[in-house]
Protein backbone atom coordinates (compact mmCIF):
# COMPACT_ATOMS: atom_id res chain seq x y z
CA UNK A 1 0.00 0.00 0.00
CA UNK A 2 2.86 2.41 0.94
CA UNK A 3 4.66 1.57 -2.49
CA UNK A 4 1.43 2.05 -4.57
CA UNK A 5 1.17 5.70 -2.57
CA UNK A 6 4.79 6.42 -3.17
CA UNK A 7 4.42 5.73 -6.97
CA UNK A 8 0.82 7.99 -7.25
CA UNK A 9 3.32 10.68 -5.56
CA UNK A 10 5.92 10.49 -7.93
CA UNK A 11 3.39 10.36 -10.82
CA UNK A 12 1.84 13.36 -9.97
CA UNK A 13 5.15 15.31 -9.22
CA UNK A 14 6.24 14.17 -12.48
CA UNK A 15 2.96 15.97 -13.81
CA UNK A 16 3.04 18.86 -11.98
CA UNK A 17 6.79 20.30 -12.61
CA UNK A 18 7.93 21.40 -16.08
CA UNK A 19 10.26 19.71 -18.38
CA UNK A 20 13.58 20.37 -18.66
CA UNK A 21 15.84 20.23 -21.78
CA UNK A 22 19.48 19.41 -21.24
CA UNK A 23 21.71 21.64 -21.71
CA UNK A 24 23.81 21.65 -25.16
CA UNK A 25 26.85 23.52 -25.36
CA UNK A 26 26.08 27.13 -27.53
CA UNK A 27 29.27 26.13 -29.22
CA UNK A 28 29.28 22.85 -30.68
CA UNK A 29 25.93 21.60 -28.94
CA UNK A 30 27.04 19.16 -27.23
CA UNK A 31 25.36 18.04 -24.12
CA UNK A 32 26.38 19.05 -20.45
CA UNK A 33 25.73 19.26 -16.95
CA UNK A 34 23.26 21.15 -15.84
CA UNK A 35 25.83 23.68 -13.85
CA UNK A 36 28.89 23.49 -16.11
CA UNK A 37 30.09 27.15 -17.15
CA UNK A 38 32.07 25.88 -19.66
CA UNK A 39 32.86 23.28 -22.30
CA UNK A 40 35.91 21.19 -22.69
CA UNK A 41 35.17 20.18 -26.54
CA UNK A 42 35.26 23.57 -28.12
CA UNK A 43 36.66 25.97 -25.59
CA UNK A 44 33.65 27.62 -25.12
CA UNK A 45 32.00 29.83 -21.90
CA UNK A 46 28.56 28.75 -20.97
CA UNK A 47 25.71 30.60 -19.44
CA UNK A 48 24.69 29.52 -16.15
CA UNK A 49 22.23 27.58 -15.79
CA UNK A 50 19.76 29.37 -13.33
CA UNK A 51 19.76 32.00 -16.53
CA UNK A 52 18.07 29.00 -18.66
CA UNK A 53 15.73 28.60 -16.01
CA UNK A 54 14.01 32.35 -16.02
CA UNK A 55 10.47 31.87 -16.32
CA UNK A 56 8.67 32.31 -19.37
CA UNK A 57 5.32 33.29 -18.06
CA UNK A 58 3.97 36.08 -19.96
CA UNK A 59 4.79 39.13 -22.90
CA UNK A 60 5.97 41.21 -20.09
CA UNK A 61 8.20 39.08 -18.57
CA UNK A 62 9.63 37.77 -21.78
CA UNK A 63 10.45 41.47 -22.24
CA UNK A 64 12.13 42.19 -18.91
CA UNK A 65 13.68 38.81 -19.24
CA UNK A 66 15.54 40.14 -22.86
CA UNK A 67 16.29 43.73 -21.62
CA UNK A 68 17.98 41.97 -18.90
CA UNK A 69 19.95 39.60 -20.85
CA UNK A 70 21.54 42.05 -23.08
CA UNK A 71 21.96 45.18 -20.57
CA UNK A 72 25.41 44.70 -20.56
CA UNK A 73 25.68 45.99 -24.16
CA UNK A 74 23.96 49.05 -22.41
CA UNK A 75 26.54 48.95 -20.11
CA UNK A 76 29.17 48.43 -22.57
CA UNK A 77 28.51 51.63 -24.20
CA UNK A 78 29.01 53.75 -21.09
CA UNK A 79 32.65 53.59 -21.55
CA UNK A 80 31.92 55.06 -25.28
CA UNK A 81 30.18 58.09 -24.13
CA UNK A 82 32.64 58.43 -21.19
CA UNK A 83 35.24 58.26 -23.88
CA UNK A 84 37.39 55.52 -22.17
CA UNK A 85 39.05 53.94 -24.96
CA UNK A 86 41.18 52.13 -22.99
CA UNK A 87 38.54 50.44 -20.96
CA UNK A 88 36.52 49.80 -24.51
CA UNK A 89 39.59 47.84 -25.82
CA UNK A 90 39.80 46.05 -22.58
CA UNK A 91 36.42 45.21 -21.86
CA UNK A 92 35.80 43.84 -25.39
CA UNK A 93 36.48 40.19 -24.84
CA UNK A 94 34.79 39.75 -21.93
CA UNK A 95 32.08 41.62 -24.01
CA UNK A 96 31.87 38.93 -26.82
CA UNK A 97 31.86 35.90 -23.96
CA UNK A 98 28.79 37.56 -22.67
CA UNK A 99 27.26 37.84 -25.90
CA UNK A 100 27.97 34.30 -26.90
CA UNK A 101 25.84 33.37 -23.67
CA UNK A 102 23.44 35.95 -24.44
CA UNK A 103 23.08 34.36 -28.40
CA UNK A 104 22.65 31.31 -26.78
CA UNK A 105 19.89 31.52 -24.41
CA UNK A 106 18.14 33.65 -26.89
CA UNK A 107 17.89 30.84 -29.61
CA UNK A 108 15.68 28.97 -26.70
CA UNK A 109 13.78 31.98 -26.50
CA UNK A 110 13.22 32.45 -30.23
CA UNK A 111 10.19 30.11 -30.97
CA UNK A 112 7.79 32.38 -28.12
CA UNK A 113 8.43 35.34 -28.68
CA UNK A 114 6.34 37.63 -30.27
CA UNK A 115 7.41 39.90 -33.51
CA UNK A 116 8.48 43.09 -31.78
CA UNK A 117 10.83 40.96 -29.19
CA UNK A 118 12.08 39.56 -32.02
CA UNK A 119 13.40 43.03 -33.64
CA UNK A 120 14.44 43.73 -30.08
CA UNK A 121 16.57 41.41 -30.15
CA UNK A 122 18.02 42.28 -33.72
CA UNK A 123 18.39 45.79 -32.65
CA UNK A 124 21.03 44.65 -30.08
CA UNK A 125 22.71 42.37 -32.30
CA UNK A 126 23.08 45.23 -34.45
CA UNK A 127 24.33 47.19 -31.40
CA UNK A 128 26.83 44.14 -30.54
CA UNK A 129 28.14 44.13 -34.42
CA UNK A 130 28.72 47.99 -34.35
CA UNK A 131 30.97 47.74 -31.08
CA UNK A 132 33.08 45.63 -32.66
CA UNK A 133 33.17 47.50 -35.79
CA UNK A 134 34.25 50.53 -33.78
CA UNK A 135 36.74 47.88 -31.87
CA UNK A 136 38.46 47.07 -34.67
CA UNK A 137 38.82 50.98 -36.00
CA UNK A 138 40.24 51.71 -32.75
CA UNK A 139 42.65 48.89 -32.79
CA UNK A 140 43.84 49.82 -36.23
CA UNK A 141 47.15 51.87 -36.84
CA UNK A 142 46.73 52.83 -40.55
CA UNK A 143 43.64 54.43 -40.33
CA UNK A 144 44.22 58.10 -39.90
CA UNK A 145 43.04 59.31 -36.76
CA UNK A 146 40.89 62.15 -38.16
CA UNK A 147 39.00 59.56 -39.95
CA UNK A 148 39.16 57.53 -37.46
CA UNK A 149 37.55 59.90 -35.47
CA UNK A 150 34.68 60.30 -38.19
CA UNK A 151 33.77 56.69 -38.16
CA UNK A 152 33.74 56.91 -34.57
CA UNK A 153 31.33 59.89 -34.27
CA UNK A 154 29.18 58.24 -37.39
CA UNK A 155 29.04 55.22 -35.17
CA UNK A 156 27.73 57.37 -32.18
CA UNK A 157 25.14 58.27 -34.54
CA UNK A 158 24.00 55.19 -35.35
CA UNK A 159 23.95 53.72 -31.86
CA UNK A 160 21.83 56.51 -30.78
CA UNK A 161 19.06 55.55 -33.52
CA UNK A 162 19.30 52.02 -32.39
CA UNK A 163 18.64 53.07 -29.34
CA UNK A 164 15.65 55.11 -30.46
CA UNK A 165 13.93 52.02 -31.15
CA UNK A 166 14.93 50.09 -27.85
CA UNK A 167 13.05 52.95 -25.79
CA UNK A 168 9.94 51.80 -27.08
CA UNK A 169 10.44 48.70 -24.71
CA UNK A 170 11.42 50.52 -21.56
CA UNK A 171 8.20 50.22 -20.27
CA UNK A 172 5.16 47.35 -20.33
CA UNK A 173 3.65 48.03 -23.32
CA UNK A 174 1.52 46.10 -26.01
CA UNK A 175 2.45 46.58 -29.39
CA UNK A 176 -0.28 46.20 -31.80
CA UNK A 177 -0.46 45.88 -35.68
CA UNK A 178 0.60 49.69 -36.65
CA UNK A 179 3.09 49.85 -33.80
CA UNK A 180 5.04 46.71 -35.12
CA UNK A 181 4.73 48.57 -38.33
CA UNK A 182 6.09 51.91 -37.07
CA UNK A 183 8.65 49.92 -35.41
CA UNK A 184 10.18 47.91 -38.60
CA UNK A 185 9.85 51.51 -40.88
CA UNK A 186 11.98 52.83 -37.79
CA UNK A 187 14.24 50.07 -37.97
CA UNK A 188 15.01 49.81 -42.24
CA UNK A 189 15.15 53.91 -42.00
CA UNK A 190 18.66 54.18 -40.34
CA UNK A 191 20.64 52.29 -43.25
CA UNK A 192 19.58 55.49 -45.32
CA UNK A 193 19.14 57.47 -42.84
CA UNK A 194 23.35 57.04 -42.40
CA UNK A 195 24.20 56.28 -45.76
CA UNK A 196 27.51 57.81 -47.82
CA UNK A 197 27.81 60.44 -50.74
CA UNK A 198 29.81 61.01 -52.85
CA UNK A 199 31.51 64.55 -53.91
CA UNK A 200 30.63 64.27 -57.36
CA UNK A 201 31.48 68.47 -58.03
CA UNK A 202 35.30 69.33 -58.17
CA UNK A 203 34.84 70.05 -54.63
CA UNK A 204 32.38 70.81 -51.49
CA UNK A 205 33.63 73.01 -49.03
CA UNK A 206 33.40 71.74 -45.37
CA UNK A 207 34.19 74.51 -42.83
CA UNK A 208 37.61 76.23 -43.82
CA UNK A 209 38.22 72.77 -46.04
CA UNK A 210 37.78 72.10 -49.84
CA UNK A 211 37.38 68.29 -50.33
CA UNK A 212 38.04 66.86 -53.44
CA UNK A 213 35.81 65.13 -55.92
CA UNK A 214 35.50 61.18 -55.15
CA UNK A 215 35.54 61.84 -51.09
CA UNK A 216 32.48 59.90 -49.21
CA UNK A 217 30.62 62.14 -46.40
CA UNK A 218 27.91 61.94 -44.73
CA UNK A 219 24.71 63.83 -43.13
CA UNK A 220 24.88 63.68 -39.67
CA UNK A 221 21.60 66.60 -39.65
CA UNK A 222 19.14 68.69 -41.44
CA UNK A 223 18.04 71.72 -39.72
CA UNK A 224 15.92 73.78 -42.40
CA UNK A 225 17.92 74.63 -45.33
CA UNK A 226 20.83 73.24 -44.71
CA UNK A 227 23.18 70.29 -43.66
CA UNK A 228 25.80 69.39 -40.99
CA UNK A 229 28.04 67.58 -42.97
CA UNK A 230 30.84 65.43 -42.38
CA UNK A 231 33.83 63.78 -44.14
CA UNK A 232 34.10 59.93 -44.15
CA UNK A 233 37.91 60.21 -44.73
CA UNK A 234 41.34 61.68 -43.49
CA UNK A 235 42.40 64.81 -41.99
CA UNK A 236 44.44 67.44 -41.27
CA UNK A 237 44.49 66.78 -37.94
CA UNK A 238 42.75 64.58 -35.21
CA UNK A 239 39.55 65.83 -35.75
CA UNK A 240 36.75 64.39 -38.59
CA UNK A 241 36.52 67.29 -40.89
CA UNK A 242 32.80 68.64 -41.14
CA UNK A 243 30.73 72.14 -41.91
CA UNK A 244 27.19 73.34 -42.48
CA UNK A 245 26.42 73.39 -46.46
CA UNK A 246 23.08 74.26 -47.77
CA UNK A 247 20.76 71.71 -49.15
CA UNK A 248 21.14 73.28 -52.25
CA UNK A 249 24.61 73.09 -52.77
CA UNK A 250 24.54 69.46 -51.05
CA UNK A 251 22.42 68.09 -54.03
CA UNK A 252 24.39 70.18 -56.89
CA UNK A 253 27.65 68.75 -55.38
CA UNK A 254 27.11 65.33 -54.29
CA UNK A 255 25.12 62.14 -54.30
CA UNK A 256 22.75 63.64 -52.22
CA UNK A 257 19.01 63.75 -53.51
CA UNK A 258 16.48 66.33 -52.15
CA UNK A 259 14.12 63.55 -51.60
CA UNK A 260 16.54 62.00 -49.25
CA UNK A 261 15.15 64.92 -46.62
CA UNK A 262 12.51 62.54 -45.33
CA UNK A 263 14.94 59.94 -43.84
CA UNK A 264 15.66 62.93 -41.45
CA UNK A 265 11.95 63.92 -40.64
CA UNK A 266 11.43 60.45 -39.44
Amino acid sequence: MKLRCLLISLLLLGALCPQVEAKLCIGCSAELPDNATFCAGCMTPQPKAVQLAAPQTGQGNQREQLMQLFSFIDEYEGYFHDLKYLNVLGKMPEVKTKFANAAGIYRQMEPRLPEELRILSQIYAAKYQLFEGMTGVMKNLRIDSGFKAAIIKSSMLVMALYNQVIDHFRQDRHFGPSEIDMLKAQVSNIPRRTQKYYITSKYLKLGDTKVPTGQQVMVLEVLGKSAHVMLMGPSMDNNPVEGQVSLRDLEKRTSWKKENINFYTR
